[in-house]
């Protein structure tokens, strides 16, 4: 079914009722003239987990105006650089001699004490081909789980760290080795404990709270039996019905909601350049009114 929403800016298309919106903006300079505007795009974002604006085109200055209308900002990232002049702004830049890392299902973050919210992400520069973006619900996830299955996890909980990002500092750098690197990084990035069945704050909608790259083990199980609770969960998720992928232009922005949502940027673009940026939200500030 498509469903319009409009505005005197912006129009709203959705597309699908698992994890997709799409917004074009009737105004190349993306200007939102009012609090109702920002609160319709909350709820569809609410509703659809993933929210695309096609060729918005806006600078550091509007995407962080854009971002602070949701919520609090999340401090700098522990690992990548930040657009210069906007610590708050990750620099996700990209070719052969810097290679993604983010080409794994994950939800950004899981391993701080507060999960983030929401994140907005924007295209600067895109490559001729491939590169694309894919978002997978944790609603759907929930779903199809088993009525046997969601009563062995409801009540179990999952350890998340830095995961992945062990590759990065698992090399020896600086004169420092890879050890040396992991002892001081590791205590850095911190850990969480997240139960493995969530319950979203303003949906009340249960989801399933798990990602591949930063769940490291499952609490109250033998090392080979998380491993294998874990392989089984990474391949239910993994799951085309349940996902939606986007192909870039530049300008191009998308926002989507850090609770119930994986996402997965796909690494098929190299040796070409690829340029995004991110702001993280922390805090949902309409789910506090």
């Amino acid at each position: 079914m498509l469903l319009l929403l409009s505005s005197s800016n912006c129009t709203i298309t959705i597309s699908t009722d698992t994890a997709t919106c799409e917004m074009t903006n009737d105004n190349i300079t993306f200007r939102f003239t009012g609090i109702a505007q920002y609160d319709e795009v909350y709820q569809a974002l609410l509703k659809h987990q993933v929210i695309f604006i096609r060729g918005g085109n806006i600078g550091p200055k509007q995407h962080l105006e854009f971002a602070e209308s949701f919520g609090e900002l999340d401090d700098p990232h522990p690992h990548y650089p930040h657009v210069e002049g906007h610590e708050n702004i990750v620099l996700l830049a990209n070719d052969a001699n810097t290679p993604p890392d983010t080409n794994s299902w994950h939800t950004d973050l899981t391993f701080k004490t507060i999960q983030p919210f929401a994140s907005i992400l924007i295209a600067r520069h895109v490559p001729a081909s491939g590169g694309d973006t894919m978002w997978s619900s944790c609603y759907a996830a929930y779903n199809r789980l088993s009525t046997g299955m969601k009563n062995d996890l409801e009540n179990r909980q999952a350890v998340h760290d830095l995961g992945d990002f062990r590759n990065t500092f698992a090399t020896e750098q600086n004169g420092k080795s890879g050890i040396e690197r992991l002892n001081h990084n590791v205590p850095r990035f911190g850990h969480n404990i997240r139960p493995l069945i969530g319950t979203h704050p303003v949906t009340g909608r249960k989801f399933l709270n798990f990602n591949e790259a930063f769940v490291s083990h499952i609490v109250g199980l033998t090392t080979n039996e998380s491993n294998a609770l874990r392989t089984f969960l990474a391949n239910h998720m993994n799951k085309p019905e349940d996902q939606v992928r986007w192909r870039w232009s530049v300008g191009d922005l998308a926002m989507w909601d850090n609770r119930v949502t994986m996402h997965y940027a796909l690494a098929d673009y190299l040796p070409q350049y690829r340029c995004m940026n991110r702001i993280t939200i922390v805090d949902d500030r309409r789910a506090k009114e």
